[in-house]
């Protein structure tokens, strides 16, 4: 008996069926025989500044801008520090107006009047950093205007400050399967996770994992090593509140003994606290393992959804 022939359109449907039942199963990875890398979306530093007391709140927070969205004016109380993730605002302050583009910051003065605008044709996003009285607001993270959306606030309260700091704000993309060099943070800091899954994972044997949203950090004097542990790129930001002149980072080689503690994260929403648990140039190549620095702004699908 001749058999029946299925129509090319079975086929078709069969064949792109099978796709994507393999693509569910199979990791999301670098092309073949490369390594999988990190790129640097941020680095900007706010050198000497005068911290607001001997103990305090850093506060920062993750904002998205729809073309056309203009925020309130602002009066801002303390120093305001504000770096743009992807496309570009415009940044006024006292009447003067600035075009911020992405992997770029500007500093906002106490008392001055702030509003934040995006004037282009794709999405926007900003990071902003403040350093708050323990427990106060600003009106930078709580922008209700159309077309502002809070993407995610974080808080971490700081004891024992140094009279005068040094703000660092950092972004990092982590390809699948990237790993940074084995490392300890030496000062203090505060990251927002964005996209993707990482891990933080300690000498001592233990480890945490981050989803975006979430607030955390990869607690001081403890060696170890960060980790894209998901199927699609992972990306992070932070802000660091550091002594002058200090390193960010060492880089370790060896662990040491087991029995320090596993810790839990949370999640960077509202100003919930997190308990306290290199120099610039040196950091980027701890972070991104010696890959190539360059800015990285976001991807054209995001910026022009």
């Amino acid at each position: 008996m001749a058999s029946r022939r299925r129509p090319p359109s079975m086929k078709r449907f069969l064949l792109v069926a099978a796709l994507a039942l393999l693509a569910s199963v199979l990791p999301l990875s670098p092309a073949a025989g490369q390594t999988p890398a990190a790129r640097s979306l941020l680095n900007v530093p706010f050198r000497g500044v005068a911290a607001p007391a001997s103990t305090f709140d850093l506060v920062q927070s993750v904002t998205d801008f729809k073309p056309g969205a203009k925020s309130h004016v602002m009066t801002t109380g303390t120093p305001h520090y504000l770096s743009v993730l992807a496309g570009e605002l415009t940044v006024d302050i006292d009447g003067k107006s600035e075009a911020v583009a992405a992997g770029k910051g500007v500093s906002a003065p106490a008392g001055a009047k702030l509003t934040l605008s995006n004037t282009g044709a794709a999405n926007a996003r900003l990071f902003a950093v403040t350093l708050l009285a323990v427990g106060a607001v600003a009106d930078v993270h709580q922008l209700s205007a159309p077309g502002i959306t809070t993407f995610a606030t974080g808080r971490r309260t700081m004891p024992n400050a140094p009279a005068v700091v040094d703000i660092v704000l950092i972004g990092a993309e982590y390809d699948p399967g990237y790993q940074t060099p084995n490392h300890v943070m030496n000062e203090f800091h505060l990251m927002i996770h964005l996209a993707g899954r990482v891990g933080y994972v300690y000498l001592d044997g233990g480890s945490e994992t981050y989803a975006a949203g979430s607030q955390g950090i990869m607690y001081e004097a403890r060696p170890g090593y960060m980790r894209n542990e998901g199927q699609v790129a992972s990306t992070t930001v932070w802000a660091w509140v550091a002594n002058p002149g200090k390193p960010l980072t060492s880089a370790v080689a060896a662990a040491p003994a087991p029995g320090a503690p596993n810790t839990g994260n949370s999640a960077a929403q509202g100003g919930a606290a997190i308990p306290v648990g290199v120099a610039a140039a040196g950091l980027v190549l701890v972070f991104l393992g010696g890959s190539a620095f360059a800015a990285k702004r976001a991807k054209d699908a995001w910026r022009n959804g």
